[in-house]
């Protein structure tokens, strides 16, 4: 095998059900290469905990062994993407004084600063923090923006949006990758690594609701001005639907979750003769599909008010406009997205990875944290590149910045 390189990425999304590792290489142009999927099972995780450490890092060992072998790449880092009941969001909210006397203009350690204060303020002992996003930075409580560097005032107050997660479930994720010899280079929400994949910039500025469907967690993320607004996590996915199926039925729950995947259909005018067969004790049993449906639909009709309810009571401006992106595993449910479009009243799409050269990688929402994630660090490796060119303007520009905040501190 050949040794990794710079310009060599891995990414991997662990979800509840199934983990996603992806691979990609950068050419010459700046773009991705062919982009290498691989998928496995969760092993080690339940409904989003870590509860069998040793299971996990085998489950990713394998994973990896079948990628090196695919993509002829050794992996010895890899970006994680993650998911959970453990991943919280709040808003925090700090300010401080520009000066006693008069106004002065806001420099770059003042928003640092006042980032630091809101950043303390809103996390607790035992949290990580993944991202966060300025909401608002207000001046005198009059001037609001988004962009305060070099405007003038006396007070100085920001609105933070934190998403973070609780150390231990972190801590118990990285050990399972460190015992497989891997370094972990970055730690990022699953929502978050979805929209860098299927959100474009344009949407993200006008305004868009992801919603991320995935075995046992639905995650809304919505967009406004460029920036996260809004994040809520609620208790619905796949595996409601399959556990209804396999307890209804009483058939065992992978048999259930096959049928969910293949044959399940969330439309109100399928014939009465629509059936699906399965095997059971070597014995073929029929299942209408309209069955099927009669006995999921109210889990998913309660999983749309629910979506409705999030997406309605944010508090934000302009949601009757947005569109809605949905991403994960059950988001490729026929009929679902039709439904959720009719029930909510918004125009709701597919979420298919944007911007990629490679256009396999488009062929399925369930991978598009992980896509995401490749993203991310392609960016990252071009921004650092970027810096390195032009390492001399920014050591002057260091300079001339600590000067201005050296005077304004004291004078």
């Amino acid at each position: 095998m050949k040794k990794i390189t710079k310009k060599f990425f891995y990414s991997l999304d662990i979800g509840s059900k199934k983990m996603t590792l992806a691979a990609a290489g950068i050419q010459r142009n700046g773009e991705f290469g062919h982009i290498f999927i691989e998928t496995g099972r969760s092993e080690g995780i339940f409904k989003g905990v870590v509860n069998d450490l040793a299971a996990l890092s085998d489950a990713m060992l394998q994973l990896f062994k079948k990628m090196e072998a695919k993509c002829n790449e050794r992996a010895a880092q890899v970006a994680l993407s993650i998911n959970g009941h453990y991943i919280n969001a709040r808003h925090s909210s700090a300010a401080i004084a520009l000066a006693e006397r008069g106004t002065r203009s806001i420099t770059r350690r003042d928003i640092e600063k006042l980032g630091l204060q809101a950043r303390t303020l809103g996390l607790e002992l035992n949290e990580y923090l993944l991202h966060e996003y300025p909401q608002r930075y207000a001046i005198d409580r009059q001037n609001t923006t988004l962009v305060p560097l070099g405007l003038h005032g006396r007070k100085f107050e920001m609105d933070l949006l934190l998403i973070c997660a609780d150390m231990g479930y972190l801590q118990n994720i990285t050990k399972a990758v460190e015992q497989i010899g891997l370094d972990v280079v970055q730690l990022v929400f699953s929502g978050v690594a979805a929209s860098e994949a299927v959100l474009s910039e344009s949407e993200k500025e006008e305004g868009v609701v992801l919603v991320d469907i995935g075995d046992s967690l639905t995650n809304v993320l919505i967009f406004k001005d460029g920036v996260p607004r809004c994040f809520h996590g609620f208790s619905f996915g796949g595996r409601n639907l399959t556990e209804i199926i396999s307890n209804y039925f009483k058939i065992p729950y992978e048999l259930a979750d096959g049928i969910k995947e293949s044959s399940m259909e969330i439309d109100s005018e399928l014939l009465e003769t629509e059936e699906v067969m399965i095997k059971t004790e070597e014995v073929y049993r029929p299942i209408k599909k309209k069955e099927l449906l009669s006995i999921t639909g109210p889990e998913i009709d309660k999983f749309i008010a629910t979506l409705r309810s999030v997406i309605f009571n944010c508090g934000l401006d302009g949601i009757p406009g947005m569109s809605v992106v949905a991403t994960g595993g059950l988001s490729s449910l026929a009929g679902l997205l039709e439904k959720m479009e009719r029930d909510l009243g918004l125009t709701v799409k597919l979420g298919l990875t944007k911007n990629l050269q490679d256009a396999s990688a488009s062929q399925g929402p369930a991978y598009a944290a992980a896509i995401g994630l490749l993203c991310r660090q392609r960016d990252q490796y071009r921004k650092n590149d970027l810096l390195n060119t032009s390492s001399g303007k920014n050591k002057v520009s260091k300079v001339v910045d600590y000067l201005v905040n050296l005077y304004q501190d004291y004078f």
